[in-house]
C-alpha cells in the first residue's frame, strides 16, 4: 500500500480523495491553527486511523516516510477574487507554497502535487514560480523532478459542479494520464435533489426520497445522513423575506431580487431598513461575489468559502445546507458534519480544498504513474523535463 501525508488539505477533499484512490494517510501537517483539521479529526472512520495532524508553523513539521505530498495551499495569490495588489508571485500568501515545497523536500517523495487555480500556471509571473518550487525540491533533495501542469475541470472528471483549476506535479518516476471521457455529467438536481425532503437539523435522520442516479453511490449504507442544516443569520432571513415578496429567478443575484421588490412594493422589507438607502442610493450593486439562485438544470458552480451565504437552493426558498454543500463538493453521506457543530469558521472550511472527485481522480493516476503503469497521455513538452496537460474543455459540455 502506498503512504502519502496531506500538508495543507485543509477540510478534507483532497485528503479522502487520495484515501479513495488507495492510498494510506500517514500524516496531516497545517499551518499553526489547523484549519480544516478537525473535519479530519472527525472522519478518521474514512480516512484511517494510523496518520497524527500537527498544526504548528511549518518549520516544526516533522518529516514521514512517503510516497506522496499533497496539498492546496491557498491560491488567493492568483485568484481573481483577490485585490489586485495582493495578487501575483510575490503575494505573502504564498509562503504556503514555498512551505509545501520545502516539506515535500524533507519527506522526499516519488511524487508531490498540489492544487491551484489555473492563473497560477497561466500567468506569466505564476509560471515562473511553479518552476521555482520545482527547482527548490530539487536543490533540496538533489534530485531530479518532472513538473507537469495539469489543468482540469471537476466536472469532466466525475464532479458535481464547473470548478477549473490545476495541478502542480513534480514527480521522480514517469507521469501521465488518459484523458477524461465521461458520457453523463449531472445536473444539480441530480446532485443534491433527493435531499429536499428532509428536515433541516443536524442530526442523523433516515433518507425520504429515493437516490438520483448520481447520489446513489454517495449515500451512506447506514441509510441516513446528518449535517442538513444551513445558516441563519440577518443575511440569511433578509434573503427569505425578499423571496417572500418576489420570485427570485434562477441566475439571479440578490441586488437584482432587491431591485425585483423594490419595484414592486416601493420598499424593501423591514428587515432590510438599517441598509435600505444604501443599497437603494447604489442602484441595488452589492458587489461581485453575492447570493444567487443555482440553475437545478445545470452543473453546479464553485463553492467558495462563503458558500452557505450565497448559493440559494435551485428550488427551494432557502440557501444550500452543509449536507448539500458536502454533497456538490463530493463528499459521500457518510462523511460526519454532525461532530463538526459548533466549530468556528465551519462554513468557511467547505470552500478551502479541492473536491473529492478531483483528489480521486489525480490519486488513480500518481498510483498508476507508482505501479509503473502510467496514463498514455504526458501532455505537451515545453521546456527541459517540464509539461502541460490541459484537459480543462474535454467534455464537450464544457466548452
Amino acid at each position: 500500500m502506498y503512504r502519502a501525508v496531506d500538508c495543507q488539505g485543509f477540510a478534507g477533499g483532497f485528503t479522502l480523495g487520495m484515501v479513495q484512490a488507495g492510498f494510506t494517510l500517514v500524516g496531516k501537517r497545517e499551518m499553526k491553527g489547523g484549519f480544516g483539521v478537525v473535519n479530519c479529526e472527525g472522519n478518521r472512520h474514512l480516512l484511517g486511523a494510523g496518520w497524527r495532524a500537527e498544526a504548528v508553523a511549518p518549520e516544526q513539521w516533522t518529516p514521514v516516510d512517503a510516497d506522496v505530498v499533497f496539498g492546496n495551499p491557498p491560491c488567493s495569490g492568483f485568484s481573481v477574487m483577490s485585490a489586485r495588489d495582493f495578487r501575483g508571485a510575490d503575494s505573502k500568501i504564498n509562503h504556503c507554497m514555498w512551505a509545501f515545497a520545502d516539506y515535500a523536500a524533507l519527506v522526499h517523495p516519488h511524487i508531490a502535487v498540489f492544487e491551484s487555480v489555473q492563473n497560477a500556471y497561466t500567468s506569466v509571473d505564476g509560471h515562473a514560480l511553479m518552476r521555482a518550487l520545482r527547482a527548490r525540491l530539487e536543490e533540496r533533495t538533489g534530485d531530479f523532478y518532472t513538473l507537469y501542469h495539469i489543468r482540469h475541470n471537476a466536472l469532466a472528471v466525475g464532479g458535481a459542479a464547473v470548478r477549473r483549476r490545476y495541478f502542480w506535479l513534480a514527480s521522480r518516476i514517469p507521469f501521465g494520464i488518459e484523458r477524461p471521457a465521461l458520457k453523463r455529467i449531472p445536473r444539480l438536481n441530480d446532485v443534491i435533489g433527493d435531499l429536499e425532503n428532509l428536515s433541516p437539523t443536524w442530526q442523523a435522520q433516515p433518507y425520504r426520497t429515493p437516490p438520483t442516479w448520481w447520489s446513489v453511490q454517495r449515500r451512506s449504507p447506514l441509510g441516513s445522513v446528518d449535517g442538513h442544516v444551513g445558516l441563519d443569520n440577518p443575511l440569511t432571513r433578509r434573503m427569505r423575506d425578499l423571496m417572500r415578496g418576489v420570485d427570485w429567478k434562477p441566475g439571479m443575484a440578490i441586488g437584482e431580487v432587491a431591485r425585483a421588490y423594490w419595484t414592486k412594493h416601493a420598499r424593501l422589507p423591514e428587515s432590510w431598513s438599517a441598509t435600505e438607502e444604501k443599497v437603494v442610493k447604489n442602484d441595488f450593486f452589492m458587489g461581485f461575489t453575492t447570493p444567487v439562485r443555482w440553475d437545478g438544470d445545470r452543473p453546479g458552480r464553485v463553492i467558495t468559502g462563503g458558500g452557505l451565504h450565497n448559493v440559494v437552493h435551485p428550488r427551494l426558498d432557502r440557501t444550500i445546507t452543509h449536507r448539500e454543500t458536502a454533497r456538490i463538493l463530493g463528499f459521500p453521506d457518510d462523511w460526519r458534519i454532525l461532530p463538526l457543530r459548533g466549530v468556528s469558521g465551519l462554513n468557511m472550511t467547505w470552500g478551502k480544498g479541492i473536491t473529492v472527485d478531483c483528489g480521486r481522480w489525480i490519486g488513480r493516476w500518481i498510483r498508476a504513474a507508482l505501479d509503473s503503469t502510467p496514463g498514455s497521455y504526458a501532455g505537451n513538452l515545453i521546456a527541459e523535463r517540464e509539461y502541460d496537460i490541459n484537459t480543462t474543455n474535454d467534455h464537450p459540455s464544457l466548452i
